[in-house]
């Protein structure tokens, strides 16, 4: 009895200890935007009120550089930033301003070139936004307008262009290709030279996101997640509302409410990372998790990680 009340001690300590092992650090200010790509975390705080920084946070050499910033005049709607992807130093990421008509930027920039604006595009306020950021993979930062798939290289060339059936919605880069859900329901894939692979059949709006990854294709729908590898298709249930937060080596992570936790499609394993402000972000790549709570970034090697998931 000794023995077990021991190993349960142990058990309820592990997300203690990985939370204490995660490296963290203070933002500028509140934190808008974050992703994760290899040992790259970028992300964008509001440095100032009305003012945006684009900021490049490396794990390994814990370095921690601005790369661009914004400042927007009032609005009755808001303005700031919605997201940002980067790699090797690449980042690309889009900007919103106006009222009931927003204006949308896409930018991109290396470290040591200028901020180039690639894309501008507006669209009513209650509308979606007219350019989707994919989620990023190691030397891929994929981008959508309308119709139109574009896949940029760490160097800013494109890398290749395709036009969907529809207009997406959701993308992302992986290592079995990438993945995008179109606004009629149907997720296409294609291979990471651009080859379209496979479509598959979804009702409208059934579909948040799509992962591709070398062995399946996973999607994130309102009830939680399927995993199209084989028939029948596996589905494993999510908390209402819970938000998707990526996918590597079988190992999913999602956030509902104030908890960020793991969960093992395998074996259906579901446990808690870690308890968060409200509102925060994360994002699951293939050498760690990146997380961002209230003005404090953090960041838990994959070895942290899979010792809990």
């Amino acid at each position: 009895m000794r023995r077990f009340l021991v190993l349960a001690l142990v058990l309820a300590l592990v997300p203690a200890a990985v939370a204490a092992t995660s490296r963290e650090k203070p933002a500028a200010g509140p934190i808008s935007a974050l992703s994760v790509t290899g040992a790259e975390i970028a992300y964008a705080d509001e440095f100032r009120t009305g003012c945006h920084e684009i900021r490049i946070w490396g794990h390994d050499d814990r370095s921690d550089r601005r790369l661009a910033s914004h400042c927007f005049t009032s609005t009755s709607t808001g303005s700031g930033v919605a997201g940002v992807i980067a790699y090797n130093l690449r980042a690309l990421w889009v900007t919103y301003t106006g009222g009931n008509i927003r204006e949308w930027s896409l930018w991109t920039k290396g470290f040591r070139a200028k901020a180039r604006r690639i894309a501008f595009l507006t669209a009513d306020v209650d509308g979606p936004p007219p350019v989707v950021l994919g989620r990023a993979w190691e030397g891929s930062l994929p981008y959508a307008t309308g119709r139109t798939i574009v896949v940029l290289d760490f160097n800013g060339s494109r890398r290749f262009t395709l036009t969907a059936p529809d207009r997406v919605v959701a993308l992302s880069a992986h290592a079995g290709g990438y993945a995008a859900v179109l606004a009629y329901g149907n997720v296409v894939t294609f291979s990471t030279a651009g080859k379209p692979l496979r479509t598959y059949a979804f009702a409208p709006g059934l579909v948040q996101e799509a992962v591709l990854s070398r062995r399946e294709l996973v999607v994130k729908t309102a009830a939680g997640l399927e995993v199209h590898s084989s028939t029948p298709v596996r589905k494993l249930p999510l908390p209402r509302g819970a938000r998707f937060l990526g996918l590597t080596e079988g190992l999913v992570a999602y956030g509902t409410g104030r908890e960020l936790r793991l969960l093992r499609l395998a074996s259906s394993r579901d446990a808690l990372f870690r308890t968060l402000a409200p509102g925060f972000r994360a994002e699951l790549g293939r050498r760690g998790l990146a997380y961002a709570s209230g003005r404090t970034l953090g960041f838990a090697t994959w070895s942290q990680v899979k010792a809990i998931g």
